[in-house]
């Protein structure tokens, strides 16, 4: 299965950590795609690097009408779509993607299928159809996001259609058809992405284990002082460097709103 990873200028700095985490937990049989802009002289551990243009013309206004031309020109059923921002930490649980994948193929009500952490801990937000399988529920919050999902190709187009930047895609509220998720939660990774404004010029690596951090570190596909623990805004984040003996230190300054879903985001993908 393809799995269509977006970026834009900015998002090259992570490419080469991003393309060895991926290399190292998503099986062979996947194939993979940076979707960008420009060209890329980088390290590639794994995947392919697909330039949409020679710069992204009508800046992230066009974001969708891009993906949009690109998904048109494949003919797959199903592919895996996401920014390519989020930093793989364990490897796929093969089992549980074929039994989503296998549930959208013959049941044509369903659109997507989430693979990660999210909404598993928002309990009204699903109702259970057997023991670890969900179907959202509609109002549901954020039906529709750039994190790792399993998507209908066609009906992912005909959303794009209807918006024009990643906002609005997570925004979306008007899905008519069904979303699927697994309890047992397919693909484990930090959802809190590596990059975000609120920290334009560091990269996240709260998450992650600490072997694959100093993997990244050893072979220069991250540099060791960019790197912080955490996304949460409206109070300091800590380095990597000064945390990486005691990363659950660093939730110090982590605001009590978000102190439970952090902690329990080190326990799916570190534990």
């Amino acid at each position: 299965m393809k799995v269509i990873l977006v970026g834009y200028q900015g998002s090259k700095k992570i490419i080469p950590a991003s393309s060895y985490l991926i290399d190292k937990y998503l099986p062979k049989n996947f194939d993979i795609y940076f979707l960008n802009f420009g060209e890329y002289d980088g390290k590639l551990i794994r995947g392919n690097y697909v330039s949409l243009d020679d710069e992204q013309r009508g800046g992230v206004s066009s974001w969708s009408k891009y993906i949009c031309n690109y998904l048109s020109s494949l003919d797959d059923e199903f592919v895996v779509f996401s920014l390519d921002d989020y930093f793989l930490s364990k490897p796929l649980c093969e089992d549980v993607f074929k039994k989503l994948l296998s549930l959208m193929k013959n049941d044509k009500s369903i659109c997507a299928a989430k693979l990660g952490f999210s909404p598993s801990y928002r309990t009204n937000d699903y109702t259970l159809i057997d023991s670890d399988t969900y179907i959202l529920k509609k109002g549901a919050v954020c039906p529709a996001t750039t994190q790792y999902n399993i998507w209908d190709r066609e009906y992912l187009i005909s959303i794009l259609e209807k918006i024009s930047n990643p906002w609005e895609f997570e925004g979306i509220s008007i899905l008519d058809k069904n979303v699927i998720g697994s309890l047992s939660i397919p693909l484990k990774y930090p959802e809190p992405s590596s990059l975000s404004s609120r920290h334009p010029e560091e990269i996240n690596v709260f998450g992650n284990c600490i072997e694959d951090i100093e993997n990244c570190i050893e072979f220069e596909y991250l540099n060791e002082e960019d790197l912080i623990l955490g996304q949460w805004d409206g109070a300091p984040v800590k380095k990597y460097s000064d945390c990486k003996n005691d990363i659950l230190s660093s939730l110090v300054f982590c605001p009590s709103g978000e102190r439970e879903y952090y902690n329990s985001l080190f326990n799916l993908c570190v534990c």
